[in-house]
């Protein structure tokens, strides 16, 4: 087509793979040291257990887009200021290696500053079943979604532009790009196809719908390539960024299990299980956090009964507010992934139990509506999702009255938590 190769020839052989990297150089002297990215990865699984993964839609629709797409802006090079790197990554399916390994390149020759924009071009062969290109990270550019969509308009194109990539358990070739702040757009008609299973076959992809997305793509890079004013927003999404943010919010549910622990007679009663729900926030500060929490908290446990104790047991519940507040400390911690532990104090007010409607060893009882104690956790979170494990340790007594018993609630969790 005409096409300069990036490097000495079209190669960037990184390990036993290779990327494939060609250049549309900018006719502006003071804008074409400046680049536009624009990748597909053309590997995909290959075979496995004697069945062929062909892998059409996922991703030979996005490869065929980029040689059409290169194709027409080579035809438009008069009008591109800034230059337009086109580059199929191989072994993205093995963790985006094709596309990290141009990042390195970039970084240590032309300067990862001078890249403007970076699109991934991945799945696109299912616009009629999807009925819109989806476009994420139009918040990471200035105007950004403003741009996307008016483009759109131009060719009759539905599209979907959204603020960020959200998914912590997918990534495509923006990744490395994104990570050194360069502006990113990840492009494509979804999960619809047969995604990664031998079905992805060549005679279910929508190739009218391939045409629109290809003419519109390679209009969106030209006026990308075109506009001296265009510029990054400053922002990435949280997936990208190393960061942990300084606040967080979201909610929590966790199962939990509680048990009586009678210290002077070394009596623990039997666990029963119960549940917390509620909001939680956290104000981080480095590797340093201070969590909070407000939980609808139900409790139970099994007594024995005194009118059978080699028999029957009875059961007690209570429903509380509790308010456990924790210092975290967080390792190895960036928003992707981090450890975490914490300890603190929590405190719960109860508004409803049922004390066994009987009384324990002949003394009545009285649950004490105000209970107090430590709590402590381990746990991991990936973006928004987090897995802990904790528990809380009773301080005060859990019964009142002069001749009450001396009893403490042990409880135990594993909470659930998803921040917004």
């Amino acid at each position: 087509m005409g096409l300069k190769p990036f490097f000495a020839d079209y190669r960037q052989p990184f390990g036993k793979y290779t990327n494939i990297v060609a250049l549309i150089e900018g006719c502006d002297p003071a804008l074409k040291d400046e680049y536009i990215v624009l990748g597909a990865h053309y590997d995909h699984l290959g075979v496995k257990k004697g069945k062929i993964y062909n892998g059409a839609d996922d991703n030979a629709s996005g490869s065929a887009a980029l040689i059409e797409i290169a194709r027409e802006l080579h035809a438009r090079r008069a009008s591109l200021k800034r230059s337009v790197i086109i580059a199929a990554f191989d072994a993205e399916e093995l963790g985006l290696f094709g596309s990290s390994a141009l990042v390195k390149e970039l970084e240590s020759t032309v300067g990862i500053d001078k890249v403007k924009l970076m699109m991934s071009v991945d799945m696109v062969g299912w616009y009629r079943a999807s009925g819109y290109l989806e476009l994420e990270g139009s918040a990471t550019m200035r105007e950004g979604k403003r741009l996307l969509e008016a483009v759109a308009s131009d060719y009759s194109i539905t599209v979907k532009a959204k603020g960020f990539e959200t998914s912590v358990f997918t990534g495509t070739d923006t990744q490395g790009f994104a990570e050194k702040g360069v502006p990113t757009l990840a492009v494509t008609t979804g999960l619809k196809s047969p995604y990664h299973k031998p079905g992805d076959d060549a005679e279910l992809i929508d190739y009218d719908g391939l045409v629109k997305v290809s003419q519109y793509l390679a209009a969106l890079t030209e006026k990308v390539a075109s506009d001296p004013d265009f510029a990054s927003s400053g922002k990435v999404a949280r997936k990208h960024s190393d960061k942990i943010p300084v606040f967080e919010a979201g909610l929590t549910l966790s199962p939990t299990r509680s048990s009586l622990n009678f210290r002077r007679s070394a009596l623990n009663t039997d666990s029963a299980i119960g549940f917390s729900a509620g909001p939680q926030f956290q104000l981080n500060y480095k590797h340093i956090g201070l969590n909070a929490r407000a939980l609808y908290d139900f409790s139970a446990s099994r007594f024995p009964d005194d009118d059978d104790l080699w028999g029957s047991s009875l059961r007690y519940r209570q429903h509380a507010l509790t308010v456990p507040l924790m210092l975290v400390s967080n390792f190895a911690a960036t928003y992707a992934f981090r450890v975490y532990v914490g300890v603190g104090a929590y405190y719960s007010y109860v508004f409803q139990n049922n004390a066994c409607g009987r009384t324990l060893s002949s003394v009545p009882v009285e649950v004490a509506k105000n209970q107090y104690g430590i709590v402590y956790c381990f746990g991991i979170q990936t973006g928004p999702l987090s897995l802990s494990f904790e528990g809380r340790d009773q301080k005060n007594g859990f019964f009142t009255g002069p001749s009450a018993p001396s009893a403490r609630l042990n409880t135990f969790c594993v909470s659930l938590g998803y921040n917004f």
